[in-house]
């Protein structure tokens, strides 16, 4: 079975290089967030960072309890 790639455009650069000196990155990584939707200082602030409010609740993964279960 063969694979087709589908690669995403790049990034505009203006949004890359206001994200690189508002976090410091490189490019490179500047464009991979950018490339994922995180686009600002705040965006990233929060992927980096998160508040606890923020995330996502593990049990509504299928099977979790079973996991807890096995675990402990």
């Amino acid at each position: 079975m063969s694979q087709k790639w589908i690669y995403k455009p790049e990034p505009d650069e203006d949004i890359v290089d206001r994200l690189s000196s508002s976090l410091g990155f490189g490019t490179f990584e500047s464009k991979l967030l950018v490339l994922r939707g995180i686009d600002n200082y705040q965006k990233a602030r929060e992927f980096f960072k998160p508040n606890l409010n923020d995330i996502h609740n593990p049990f509504l993964m299928a099977d979790m309890q079973k996991a807890v279960e096995r675990i402990a």
